[in-house]
Formats: structure tokens, C-alpha cells, sequence
């Protein structure tokens, strides 16, 4: 992906996803989200609302009809079924279901034209295939729509089976297979519950259930070369130390595709080496720059390899980060004639620039997101809208390679000789169907060698800002979004993988996948630090092996949005969501399981954990702007004795800011804001958590039960 602070070439996949599900359908109409006044969702209001797309069929559609309308609003939507099919007036959210939690009914006001009576079924369900759930309109409107008057309709939730689920699909379908006359429909909602809200919690963490590993390659992010300049930087440096992050994946997104890296190290181009970008290599960051880095800040590296090198090029990068001088394996000359030596050659290189260890490089992908590949090098199975330098768009390319070019296999042996113990990802998506059958290709050819699969998991939604349906929508996406993605992966490795559950690995996520898009800022916000925070819980408890936020630092967008964690243009000031990482490095190391009277999806997310044998967590993400008083309680014969709270916190979801243990601009190093002493003990313990806020309880006990460990990742990727 191209993630920098220029203009981003990259379309806004919820668009692309839309896009390439909509050629079989005659409708396509999609508009920019309205400010809503209530806590209502529309679906439809003088335009399609808040990411709702129509796929529609069979049907002549007008959504920017001026008569009649509802309510003196601009514009209603004419509707006229074709003959023959069915027709349907058919929304879909393609970007993610919307938990129903918070919201009690569908409501629309339909209009009869000048004849009435029209027959149709209205049907709701989640995802986005075609909705099963169904009600006839007459149930809810008798006689059907009235001639020359808007007449309002409202079915309940629980009348669709959608009581407390999730909805991604709503559909008017003709109940004839014949053409029927000219009907209006406007102002299309979910309708909020008016429940008071929500002020108390019963949690209960069940410390001798077993429990499940925590790997810290969950609380890692991306490094890009674009910002090599400021690697030095004293600030950025302790910023980075004390954050959390334990991993950072390097060279940059899509510029890993042109980045070569001895060419970049050297600092000019290399003859037989692939050159160091178009026009910047006197400035991106080096390899060297890339290792101080890593070893000033005490993290672990990943390297993204550039899909267009040979293998040997490849190997001899591996040889770079990983050998030592005395290693006398050959690497040898590549398909283009050009001689890579041995692995001690390029030992050496790295020794002459300053770093006589070798880094110990363990996580290789080969590739950034080769789907999406520009047809100007990719062909013909490419999307027009492709963002991606790389010489292939079909998955079995990319693993077996074509003349000119070698693929994953290719790639991965050569690497490995040079290192056995490294493991090479594979570019996959997360619909593994998606752009022409990508994941599932790569997952037939290379499914029983591939020592990860990845996977890049934007939210790819931007709701309008300062909203409490806004925010709601937002926040429910983790709980939906990363599960959904582990089922449909999980199904796909059982077709095309013969069951073998390979390592998943979310190398690139966040709110928005292209800045540009984020014209509220929403990844400057508090919003996203919730957000963050809630979609690492998602990730350990649905079993990824791995998430890297995009990014730790990268550049703010003309619109003043920033994807970063440490805002490279504002002295590095520290962002909301920087602080989900230092409170979930402190969580401990393993998960347990825990229950709450509340919803996880709109009020109070809960995760629970073990630091060390007396020692239990609970990191807690309040996503309401009211306080929540949590009793939590625990096992038989476990008591808490003393404890400690960390506590993340903004005034309003919108907030530019927070507050750590309540000091806004806390130290480098985090240390003038040290976590709370708990104020009771015992059995239970009563904790008030904050509005709008992320905290990290941390209860020593007495009594607990022996940890019983039942690890949750595979050996594979833990190596």
C-alpha cells in the first residue's frame, strides 16, 4: 500500500470491494456520508448514507428523484421492477456489518405514485450476500404503498431476526416476477434505542480456564524509508522505546516494491541490483539505517521483499541482515547473469557499514499487496484502479513465477538456504475470493509450504465525523471485522490449503487504508486510540499471529489527517492511539477467559489475562461517553491483595488528545505518569472506568488457581 505523506494513488477499498461485486448488477449508485443530528443510522436520506452502496437489479432506479420527496427533503429514490427476475431495490454496507446492539427498528417512508398498491417484501440480514430474513410490506403497511401519499414504516428488528446481531444487507423485492408500476421510497434508517445508558458492569475473569498464549508480534507497527531522515532523532528514538511496539515491519508498504535494497544501502544504483526507488535514493533510509534504528529502540524487525528482485538478490539480503562473515554459502548468479557471491560477502558490506553482528532478521514477506498491482506492469488480470509496481495480478504467478520473473517458491528456497531458520510470508486478502480469486490461488499452489499468510485489514470506512452513530459504527468494526475475517480464512484453508490452518498475519491495519479518504481525520483522534486498542484484543482472541499498525511514523495528509503513531511532522508529538500499545504491552502473557453484562460491540469491550502466576489483568475499552462502574469478580478462593490501574482517556471520541494516568503530555519515557493504586481489595473489586477511555487493570492476588496453558498460536510461527 502507498502510505506516505504524498498523494496516495490508491482507491479506498470499501470502493474496490464495491466495484468488483457490482458487475453483475444493473444499479450502481454510492454517495459521501450526511451529519446526522440523533443517534440514527441512514442507510438513505437525499442520498445513499454512511458507506451503503446499491447492488441492486432488475430494477430502473432514480436516487436523486425531486418528486415527490418525504419531509421536503431534496431528493427520494424512484423505484420501477423490471419484468421477469424479481426485481430489488438492494443496500449493502460492503465495508462491514453495523452491530444492531444500540438500535431497535428499520424505518422508511414509501410513496404509492399515482396508482398504489405495489406488492414487495421487505428482507435485512448481515454480510453482504443476498438477505435471507424477510417480512411482507403488507404485515407492516396494509394494502401495500398508498396512491399520491408517503405513508411511514417501521418493522422491528426482532420482526427480521436481527435483535442484537448485525446488518450489512437491505433489499425492496418485487413479491411478482412481473413488472410493476412507479413507487418513491425516502429516509431510510435504523432506528436508535431509546435505553438509558449503560453505567454498570458485572465482569467475571475465570483465572482457572485455560489459558491462551499472547504473542507480542499483536503490538507491532511499520516502519517506512521515507522518513529515514529523522531515525536519529532523540525524540523519536525514546518515543519509540518506551510505546510498546515490539515489532516493526520495514522498508514502507507499497515502496518495499521499489525498494532495492543494496542500491538504497550503497546510495546510488547498483549495477545487476534493482535501483533504490525513482529519484530518491539520496534520502531514503539504508538498510544501515534501518538496522541502528531497530537496535537503538530494542525492537524486532521484519523486511517486506521487493516482488520485483531475482531470488538471489533476495538471498543476498537475507545474507546482509543475518550472516556472519564466515558463512562461505553460495549464493551464486541469478536469472539476469548477475553474480550474488556467498552469504559472508554481504556479512562483510554490513560489517564495513558499522554492524559487525548480524541483526537476525526472522519474519519475511515476499511482497506488499501484488493483488492490486497496476495493469502498466501487472496485465491483464489487474484492476484498473491498481496502486501496486509488481509483474503480476494472478496468485499463481506470483507463487510459481513466469518467464522473467520468479515467484514465492522460488523466492522462499533461495532465502532459506541462505537462513533455514527464516520464515517467508505469502500476500494473500482477506475474502480470499476477492481480486480474481487472489487468496485462493496462492493458498492451492502454496498452501502446504507457505510459512504465513498475510492479510492487510483497513476498516475502509469514514462515517461522518462528531456523530454518536458515527463513532458507534466505527467502534463496533473490530469485534465484526477481525472474527469474520478468521472464519472466512479459516474455511478457505480447509478448501484449498487441505485443512492446514497456516499462521495469519495482519501486517498492515487501521481505520482508513488511504489517509487522503480520512477528510475527518478520524486516525487523529480519540475514536482511534479505542479503535486500536479493541482491534488488538480482536486479533489475540480470533487467533492472528501477528498485527502491525500502519504506522509508527509516516507524514500527515494535506487534509491534516496522520496515520501515525508519532506525528513526524509535528515534532513527533505522541498520537491517541500511540497509547493502546504501552497499555497492551503490560497486559501480560497469556489470555483468559471473561464475561460482561454489557456489550462489547457499543458500550464496554473486556480482556483478560495472566502477567504471572499471582498476578491477573483486565484491559477494558469504555466506548461510551458515559462512566462505567465494573464489579469483577473471580474464581472461588481468589482474592486481590494490591493492584495497579493505567488509564488512557479523552473527553470526547472526537478529542485530539488524552490524557495517561491524567497527565497529558507525560515524559519520553512515560515515566512521570505511573499507573494508580487500586483503592479496594478482595474477593471483588469495584473500578469506575472513565468515558471514553482504555484502561489497564493489573490485581495481584492470593488464592488463584494453578495456570493451566493451552497455547493458541501455531509452532510455526512462534520459531
Amino acid at each position: 500500500m502507498i502510505h506516505n505523506n504524498f498523494h496516495s494513488s490508491r482507491v479506498l477499498l470499501a470502493l474496490v470491494f464495491t466495484f468488483i461485486l457490482l458487475t453483475s448488477f444493473k444499479q450502481i449508485a454510492t454517495a459521501s456520508p450526511r451529519v446526522l443530528q440523533t443517534a440514527d443510522v441512514l442507510l438513505y436520506d437525499d442520498a445513499l448514507q454512511n458507506g451503503f452502496a446499491s447492488w441492486s437489479f432488475d430494477t430502473t432506479l432514480n436516487f436523486t428523484n425531486t418528486s415527490p420527496t418525504y419531509n421536503a427533503s431534496a431528493d427520494s429514490i424512484r423505484v420501477a421492477y423490471n419484468s421477469g427476475n424479481w426485481g430489488a431495490l438492494w443496500l449493502v454496507h460492503p465495508s462491514g456489518n453495523i452491530a444492531l446492539t444500540d438500535y431497535t427498528a428499520l424505518r422508511f417512508a414509501i410513496h404509492g405514485g399515482t396508482s398504489g398498491g405495489q406488492t414487495l417484501s421487505v428482507q435485512a440480514d448481515a454480510g453482504t450476500n443476498y438477505p435471507n430474513n424477510s417480512v411482507d410490506l403488507n404485515t407492516f403497511l396494509s394494502g401495500g404503498p398508498v396512491a399520491n401519499q408517503w405513508s411511514v414504516v417501521t418493522i422491528p428488528l426482532s420482526a427480521l431476526n436481527l435483535s442484537g446481531g448485525s446488518l450489512g444487507s437491505v433489499a425492496f423485492q418485487s413479491n411478482v416476477n412481473t413488472g410493476q408500476t412507479t413507487f418513491y421510497i425516502d429516509d431510510i434508517r435504523l432506528v436508535a434505542s431509546t435505553a438509558p445508558p449503560v453505567t454498570s458492569a458485572n465482569i467475571h475473569i475465570d483465572s482457572s480456564a485455560a489459558a491462551t498464549a499472547v504473542d507480542a508480534r499483536l503490538f507491532s507497527s511499520n516502519l517506512p524509508a521515507w522518513v529515514g531522515p529523522n531515525f536519529a532523532n532523540v525524540t523519536l528514538r525514546a518515543r519509540t522505546s518506551a510505546s510498546g511496539v515490539s515489532m516493526l515491519r520495514i522498508p514502507g508498504g507499497s515502496w518495499s516494491d521499489d525498494y532495492g535494497w543494496l542500491s538504497c544501502e550503497m546510495g546510488a544504483n547498483q549495477s545487476g541490483a534493482y535501483p533504490c526507488g525513482s529519484g530518491w535514493e539520496s534520502w531514503a533510509a539504508r538498510p544501515t539505517d534501518f538496522i541502528n534504528f531497530i537496535r537503538a529502540t530494542n525492537k524486532q524487525p521484519m523486511y517486506t521483499m521487493n516482488v520485483n528482485v531475482t531470488s538471489k538478490e533476495a538471498a543476498a539480503a537475507v545474507a546482509f541482515f543475518n550472516s556472519y562473515i564466515t558463512n562461505t554459502t553460495s549464493i551464486g548468479v541469478d536469472i539476469h547473469g548477475t553474480n550474488w557471491y556467498t552469504a559472508g560477502h554481504w556479512a562483510q558490506l554490513r560489517v564495513d557499514h558499522g554492524n559487525a553482528t548480524p541483526l537476525g532478521i526472522q519474519y519475511w514477506e515476499f511482497g506488499n499487496e501484488i493483488y492490486g498491482g497496476d495493469p502498466q506492469y501487472g496485465g491483464a488480470n489487474c484492476v484498473s484502479y491498481g496502486w501496486e509496481h509488481t509483474w503480476t495480478c494472478d496468485g499463481a504467478e506470483y507463487v510459481n513465477g513466469i518467464s522473467g520473473h520468479e515467484g514465492y517458491l522460488a523466492f522462499r528456497n533461495a532465502m532459506r538456504a541462505v537462513d533455514p531458520t527464516i520464515l517467508v510470508g505469502a500476500v494473500g486478502t482477506e475474502n480470499p475470493s476477492d481480486f480474481t480469486n487472489w487468496g485462493n490461488k496462492v493458498l492451492a499452489a502454496a498452501g502446504s509450504v507457505m510459512d504465513f499468510y498475510i492479510v492487510h485489514p483497513y476498516a475502509y470506512f469514514t462515517p461522518p465525523p462528531n456523530t454518536p452513530s458515527g463513532y458507534a459504527q466505527i467502534l463496533a468494526q473490530p469485534e465484526i471485522n477481525w472474527s469474520q475475517i478468521k472464519t472466512n480464512l479459516r474455511n478457505a484453508f480447509n478448501a484449498n490449503a487441505h485443512g492446514r490452518q497456516i499462521p495469519v498475519a495482519a501486517t498492515e491495519y487501521n481505520l482508513v487504508s488511504v489517509q487522503e479518504q480520512d477528510t475527518n481525520q478520524l486516525m487523529t483522534r480519540a475514536v482511534n486510540a479505542l479503535f486500536i486498542a479493541d482491534s488488538i484484543g480482536q486479533a489475540m482472541q480470533s487467533g492472528f499471529a501477528m498485527a502491525n499498525q500502519w504506522d509508527l511514523t509516516n507524514g500527515c495528509a494535506s487534509n491534516g489527517t496522520c496515520y501515525d503513531l508519532l506525528q513526524v511532522d509535528h515534532s513527533f508529538a505522541r498520537s491517541p492511539q500511540y497509547y493502546a500499545f504501552p497499555l497492551w504491552s503490560r497486559f501480560g502473557n497469556e489470555m483468559l477467559p471473561v464475561t460482561s453484562t454489557v456489550s462489547a460491540s457499543s458500550q464496554l469491550s473486556v480482556y483478560a489475562g495472566r502477567v504471572s502466576p499471582s498476578t491477573l489483568s483486565l484491559l477494558a475499552i469504555n466506548k461510551t461517553s458515559s462512566a462505567i462502574t465494573g464489579t469483577i469478580s473471580f474464581d472461588a478462593g481468589v482474592n486481590v491483595v494490591s493492584g495497579t490501574a493505567d488509564e488512557v482517556k479523552a473527553a470526547t471520541l472526537g478529542a485530539t488528545s488524552v490524557t495517561l494516568n491524567n497527565v497529558t503530555n507525560p515524559s519520553d519515557d512515560l515515566s512521570n505518569a505511573p499507573p494508580f493504586t487500586l483503592s479496594n481489595i478482595g474477593s471483588s473489586i469495584v473500578y469506575t472506568f472513565a468515558p471514553n477511555s482504555i484502561t489497564l487493570l493489573r490485581m495481584n492476588t492470593s488464592g488463584a488457581p494453578p495456570p493451566i496453558f493451552l497455547p493458541i498460536f501455531l509452532p510455526l510461527i512462534l520459531r
